[in-house]
């Protein structure tokens, strides 16, 4: 696992000094060339790096209106970050402090115990050593995404999407989503010869697993990996969500029946997933918006469940073969699943 971080102290020195007037074309291209500016730039489909010179050139002066679009899925953009831009400029010292908290924190050891927390989260042989962590001041909207083999991390949204201290588990957290990204390749390929019903339960892999190994989530019936640590690190959302695990287990028995009946089409489950289990805002009277969903909770529940029980290996059977969730979850004593048993 590689920390890249060098076109920060570049871009907090540009920022400071310059942005002033149209001469600094060049001094703002020479800093989007960087190796760290093309992966977003890749990242973010941009067919050329022209709209962010012309922004950088200018962007202590430029008006709002005349801020370019970034792309056509994400005009606004370096409009919704503007305000971020011109704070930067004007208290440069304030992101440098943020920047050497970053190298402070992610030092090569502590790197390799990440490494080896990580490595405990798959089974033996896995190939997770080539990664990279690259941080930027970004011009982009998204905070801690993967791509290309590496996680990025924007340093304006540390302290708006988590603290500093939780900041390892959030690169745990991503780095486990890049390894089974890594681990599936094409999602269709993979799932081609999966049930309706074993498409159904692998959804719930993904964010399930990742908070298990890497936050350190307790459910009501999934356990804390870690008793000596905090429970649910970086997942603020998981209170609301336990307070809700009967809600959940009661869609996910439902749907379950109704697929071994035929009654649910797979464009019904996906509007399921996308209307409930995906949805931040299911709880308005507890939190206007979650962090996490109920996707995260419940996938916790029945992964996290069998790898208390079983372990590991039988865990990652069910990843590969998730009918065998629902001959397990019984097995492990988990009293409120036991209804659920279907083969």
């Amino acid at each position: 696992m590689k920390l890249r971080t060098s076109s920060i102290p570049l871009m907090l020195e540009y920022a400071a000094e310059s942005g002033m007037d149209r001469e600094n074309n060049q001094k703002a291209a020479d800093i989007l060339n960087h190796e760290d500016y093309r992966f977003e730039i890749r990242r973010y489909g941009l067919d050329s790096p022209d709209p962010l010179v012309s922004y950088f050139s200018r962007f202590k002066d430029i008006a709002l209106k005349d801020i370019p679009d970034l792309c056509p899925e994400r005009k606004t953009a370096l409009r919704d970050k503007h305000a971020l831009w011109l704070d930067c400029a004007a208290n440069p010292q304030k992101y440098a402090d943020r920047y050497a908290q970053i190298m402070g924190l992610l030092t090569e050891e502590n790197l390799l115990n990440l490494q080896t927390r990580l490595n405990a989260a798959f089974p033996e042989k896995t190939d997770i050593d080539d990664t990279a962590v690259i941080s930027t001041l970004s011009f982009g909207p998204s905070f801690g995404y993967v791509f290309e083999n590496a996680l990025h991390l924007d340093l304006f949204g540390i302290e708006k999407y988590c603290t500093m201290e939780e900041l390892p588990s959030i690169i745990l957290h991503e780095m486990h989503h890049l390894q089974i990204q890594k681990m599936i390749g094409d999602y269709d390929t993979f799932t081609e010869n999966f049930s309706l019903l074993e498409r159904y339960i692998f959804r719930f892999t993904g964010e399930g697993m990742a908070i298990k190994f890497c936050n350190n989530a307790e459910g009501i019936l999934s356990k804390r990996r870690n008793p000596d640590l905090d429970a649910n690190i970086g997942i603020p959302a998981m209170p609301i969500l336990n307070r809700h695990f009967s809600e959940h287990l009661s869609l996910f028995q439902d749907t379950v029946e109704k697929i071994e009946k035929g009654l649910i089409s797979a464009s019904e489950i996906d509007d399921q997933f996308r209307n409930y289990w995906w949805n931040p805002y299911l709880y308005p009277e507890e939190r206007e918006f979650l962090e996490q969903t109920p996707i995260y909770s419940f996938g916790n529940e029945l992964f996290g469940s069998i790898f208390d029980a079983f372990g590991l290996e039988t865990m990652f059977q069910c990843f590969y073969h998730p009918a065998r969730v629902l001959e397990l979850i019984s097995a492990c004593g988990c009293q409120p699943f036991d209804y659920i048993l279907r083969i």
